[in-house]
């Protein structure tokens, strides 16, 4: 079996968790005969080949930049026609899709189509369903996902005095003055000017930007023979919004089979070590954590290590001022994967803050594997892979009381923080997941050998229904 896996952006450059994630699974994957070649973006004019740890890589001219939104890339960027023809010339079995951009999105996946391969797009990030990308609404509760261009009109900032006739009319502003209203707004800085751009530029821009993605999805659906899902919360949202549970597959995450044998013995000090690795965003919650140490008294058995992946410089910088050189709080390098194991070990237990609905995280199977109880937040992926109570904590999210209370209960009994690590069971490796990836091809492949590859007609957006 021959399989293409695009992505926005590959190694070596520097990648996030979808890519290091599926560097790992495919060589499982070869394993049990997929062989595989990697598709990935790359921002310059020219197209490039080579080989990573064994796996062919082709990366495809993307030139100029293109806009954001529409945020599938509704219409092909500079460059594509590079792709088009490295893609006919691959007469690949599948075509695994694994990120919604205007890099990687909906010409590629439907070029595969077209071309009559079986299609899968797994569904890693909230961004093809939340004009937020954080599935929070209005920043601070979790949201069905369910699209609805007043609703997540309002939730993305356009005030909440215009009628809803008016918003459901602003969604058919054409889809260029909507991506040169966006532009504007991010080009102004705080002030009067801005509050007065906003008011009258977000309601051109985000009604618009909705409607595109419901659009998106639509597509993604016409021309995926399935969409993968890791976490249950995806499935509702995505089945929410229309899409037929028969595309829906549930596929979680598994980590590396040979991580989960590099267990390093633990100690345990004279005070509650916890632990956090993520990046130095506003979504990962690091400043929740800060905030959680801080209210507990200065002489508490505590110590924070931040092991930071660098993102947001400002976010960070934000943070490190806040902390000011107090000696619970440790901020400390960013861990290579090879480093990850001994970094647990020096863990009592993880905090993983997220302010939004992750689809994973790796890192709370990873810490399991480990050992390590797991504070997570009481959001999407987090809350389907802890249980509360039996392999760790779920907190509230935004509360840092919630966070000191919980860190308070595991540092002053023992028992209790003994009882939690009893209670982690064997954790789901990525040779699970590469055997159901593998039944998803195979599933693919037969109901395309059995209904054939029609032609499709015209989708809403392309006929130019109130989008483009």
């Amino acid at each position: 079996m021959k399989t293409i896996q695009a992505v926005a952006r590959y190694f070596p450059e520097k990648c996030g968790g979808i890519h290091i994630h599926l560097s790992e699974l495919l060589p499982v994957l070869k394993s049990l005969g997929v062989e595989s070649k990697v598709a990935a973006s790359q921002d310059l004019p020219t197209e490039d080949h080579y080989t990573y740890r064994d796996t062919e890589v082709y990366r495809y001219p993307v030139f100029p930049q293109p806009k954001s939104e529409p945020n599938h890339g509704a219409i092909a960027h500079g460059g594509f026609d590079r792709f088009a023809q490295w893609l006919k010339s691959q007469q690949a079995d599948v075509y695994h899709q694994h990120q919604w951009t205007p890099k990687c999105g909906l010409p590629h996946l439907r070029l595969a189509k077209e071309l009559g391969m079986a299609t899968v797009v797994s569904v890693r990030l909230p961004q093809p369903i939340c004009q937020r990308q954080t599935m929070m609404l209005y920043g601070e509760t979790a949201c069905d996902g369910k699209i609805d261009q007043v609703r997540c009109s309002r939730c993305c900032g356009v005030s909440p005095h215009l009628p809803p006739a008016m918003l459901k009319g602003l969604s058919h502003t054409p889809m260029p003055i909507s991506v040169a209203a966006a532009g504007v707004l991010r080009r102004l800085n705080s002030g009067s000017i801005r509050s007065v751009a906003e008011a009258t530029l977000r309601p051109i821009a985000i009604p618009t930007f909705v409607v595109a993605r419901q659009y998106g999805l639509q597509e993604m659906a016409q021309f995926a023979d399935r969409i993968i899902v890791m976490s249950e919360w995806v499935r509702q949202a995505l089945l929410v919004n229309g899409i037929p549970e028969e595309k829906l597959f549930l596929l979680r995450h598994g980590i590396s089979d040979t991580f989960a044998q590099q267990k390093v013995a633990h100690v345990r000090g004279d005070r509650l070590r916890v632990g956090f690795l993520g990046r130095w965003a506003h979504d990962k919650g690091i400043h929740i954590l800060v905030e959680a140490v801080k209210r507990l008294p200065e002489d508490f058995p505590i110590e924070l290590i931040l092991h930071g992946v660098p993102q947001d410089a400002a976010y960070r910088e934000r943070i490190t001022a806040r902390i000011d050189n107090d000696p619970r709080i440790r901020v400390t390098q960013e861990l290579s994967r090879s480093e990850l194991p001994q970094a647990l070990a020096g863990f009592d237990v993880l905090a993983v803050p997220s302010q939004w609905l992750e689809t994973g995280p790796v890192v709370v199977l990873e810490a399991h594997a480990h050992g390590l109880p797991v504070m997570g937040s009481d959001l999407g992926g987090i809350a389907e892979k802890v249980k509360h109570g039996v392999d760790g904590l779920l907190v509230a999210a935004g509360d840092p009381a919630a966070w000191a209370d919980a860190f308070a209960r595991l540092a002053l009994d023992e028992d209790y923080l003994n009882q939690l690590q009893a209670g982690i069971q064997p954790v789901r490796t990525i040779s699970m997941e590469a055997a159901e990836s593998l039944m998803v091809y195979q599933s693919v492949l037969v109901k395309q050998s059995t209904v054939g590859n029609p032609w499709t007609e015209a989708t809403p957006m392309e006929a130019g229904v109130g989008v483009l």
